[in-house]
């Protein structure tokens, strides 16, 4: 007979009646079969719980269901992906404003990711023309949800997230711009989708399509925000908006424009400015880029209705793809479809040069963060030295005088009569008697660095101090971590310093899909943790460090004299305050200016073109 356990034999007797067990015995046993049963019981009702519980969001239009999601530290969040903000902008709703997105029935899934709006990627030379036309969603990522009774729950700081890519790339997508190192602090992250390229920007100039479609999606966006958030757990009195290179220059638009002043209370312009050269498209101009694009799709160019009634029976990869025939040399000039000056009407996004608007004091007066990477210019350089056994740098070496205009992006606004003196003076400049090659890398990087980025942070800064009294708080990104955007910016086989957009790394975990071959460092890890601190106490109160902590550990001055004290990010040990950025180039660019814009340093005025009225 087969030998039977110790806690066996001991029941066995008892159960058939011949041994008594003893009271203690017995209290024993109860007290074990009772620790099974409540841990089986809890096991099941948290694996229940978990399995059922669905977080819900009822907000003006319907009843959102979401999914849980947990941050770099294991915090637990609800993330809402998809949300409509607008109607679909397609068929005759093509190359219009957006309208409000219409309820719903029921309770709408939103647990993915929305469609990305149709582009090319024009930075890293992508073949391919991907994403459609139903792309007017955002993402709502948030600690706590209203009705659940958890701890601390309140109405937390709002960050609305513009990303960057030139206004022809780019999406708010979470595989990008997801929530995951954010979200570790009590902040609602908003990431939105907006039209790009000819289908959001295209303008004839007139009242037939103004323009600036991808920017009022935008202000749709933020309105949007204004008026549902709190149904998130969010205070619509305390939103930040923030965004990257054309992201950064659509904050700074916004304060300008009439369309969304009012509806946010900080912002946050990182490496770009209302003052790029590339940020806007001067009156004239935009015009003739529309009839260019019905000419090489057999459209009617002279009538404005013809033309874009025309356009919109085109497809919208056909549309996007006119962009080739609008570049001179690689992909300058850069953006050809950007925001315009409007035609004043009820609905305009922008009715005056946003440089005008800064000059004179016409923005909101509110607490403002601008900052530069170290090496701006490698949005462009690795792409000179990489592309081609390095054919572009040579081409710009041997041609500079006829190409610096289009690539320094001055042709637009610089009297034509000037290019020469104007080129010349640049290349003697960075370069002397040296030529552009691999033993000038950095000089290049400057001069790219200080014409489209450096020179337009610190003229907004001066207008800014100059005009306004809301705090205003200075960054100097010089953090190189173990990757960086110039890996997919055209080179990656050579170190081209601190990149322009490589701060998004610290933000965002864009990093686990551009870079999946290199994993974030302990010394990446520190610096996640500082950039976010910083960010997230500047949407909390507008102090980016209401005190000194080991991820704040040097107190952030605000500008407050000519100089232009700034914070310098370097490694986790080395974050300073610093002031005279770059004072040499700087002023170069500021003597230089007078050649190159007109009316006290700002753009040319030309009337709009308004003869289809």
């Amino acid at each position: 007979m087969r030998k039977l356990s110790r806690v066996t034999r001991s029941l066995t007797p008892d159960i058939a009646g011949s041994t008594r067990i003893s009271p203690a015995q017995q209290e024993l046993i109860l007290q074990t079969m009772r620790g099974f049963l409540y841990l089986l019981l809890g096991t099941f009702l948290l694996a229940d719980s978990a399995l059922a519980y669905k977080p819900l969001a009822h907000i003006k239009n319907g009843t959102l269901e979401g999914t849980v999601m947990k941050s770099r530290k294991g915090r637990e969040f609800y993330g809402f992906r998809g949300i409509p903000y607008a109607l679909p902008p397609i068929s005759e709703l093509r190359f219009e404003p957006p309208k409000p997105a219409a309820a719903w029935a029921g309770v709408r899934s939103a647990k993915e990711d929305a469609n990305i709006c149709t582009q090319r990627n024009i930075y890293t030379h992508q073949e391919e023309i991907v994403g459609i036309e139903d792309c007017l969603y955002l993402n709502v990522h948030t600690p706590k949800l209203p009705g659940r009774n958890e701890a601390n729950y309140g109405a937390y700081p709002v960050m609305v997230w513009f990303h960057g890519g030139g206004w022809v790339t780019g999406a708010g997508h979470s595989e990008f711009y997801g929530p995951k190192f954010l979200l570790d602090h009590d902040v609602i992250l908003v990431t939105v989708n907006y039209r790009l390229g000819p289908l959001g920007f295209l303008s004839t100039e007139d009242l037939v399509t103004p323009g600036n479609n991808g920017m009022k999606d935008q202000a749709q966006a933020i309105r949007w925000v204004h008026e549902n958030i709190a149904d998130f757990g969010g205070d619509p009195n305390r939103v930040t908006l923030f965004g990257e290179s054309a992201g950064g220059v659509a904050v700074h638009y916004h304060m300008t424009s009439p369309l969304s002043r009012g509806l946010f209370q900080r912002g946050i312009s990182q490496s770009g400015t209302a003052l790029c050269p590339w940020a806007l498209t001067r009156p004239g101009l935009a015009r003739k880029k529309a009839q260019r694009v019905a000419e090489l799709l057999g459209c009617p160019k002279d009538d404005s209705r013809k033309l874009v009634d025309c356009l919109r029976t085109k497809e919208a990869v056909d549309i996007i793809g006119t962009d080739r025939a609008f570049q001179v040399f690689d992909y300058c000039p850069m953006i050809p479809f950007r925001p315009v000056i409007e035609p004043d009407h009820p609905g305009a996004f922008l009715k005056e040069d946003p440089a005008i608007s800064l000059k004179n004091g016409r923005l909101s007066d509110i607490t403002w963060m601008t900052g530069i990477t170290s090496h701006e210019g490698t949005l462009r350089v690795p792409g000179l030295y990489g592309l081609n056994n390095g054919e572009l740098i040579k081409r710009l070496d041997k041609d500079f005088e006829n190409l610096a205009p289009t690539t320094l992006l001055f042709e637009d606004t610089c009297p034509q009569q000037n290019y020469k003196n104007v080129s010349k003076a640049i290349r003697e400049f960075y370069f002397g008697d040296k030529p552009l090659d691999k033993s000038t890398k950095y000089e290049v990087i400057n001069m790219y660095s200080d014409a489209w980025f450096n020179y337009a942070a610190d003229e907004a800064v001066r207008d800014h101090l100059k005009l306004f009294s809301s705090p205003i708080y200075y960054y100097y990104f010089s953090y190189r971590g173990s990757a960086s955007f110039s890996r997919i910016f055209g080179d990656p086989t050579e170190d081209y310093g601190v990149s322009h957009a490589d701060e998004l790394q610290y933000l965002f975990p864009v990093g686990e899909q551009l870079f999946q071959d290199i994993p974030l460092s302990k010394e990446d890890n520190r610096i996640i943790d500082i950039v976010t601190a910083l960010w997230y106490n500047f949407a909390k109160s507008g102090n980016p460090t209401p005190e000194i902590t080991p991820d704040t550990p040097t107190k952030w001055k605000p500008v407050h004299t000519p100089a232009l004290e700034y914070l310098n990010i370097g490694n986790s040990k080395d974050i300073h305050m610093s002031k005279n950025l770059f004072p040499e180039r700087l002023k170069f660019w500021s003597d230089l200016m007078p050649s190159i814009r007109d009316i006290d340093g700002v753009t040319y005025q030309y009337k709009p073109i308004r003869d289809e009225l």
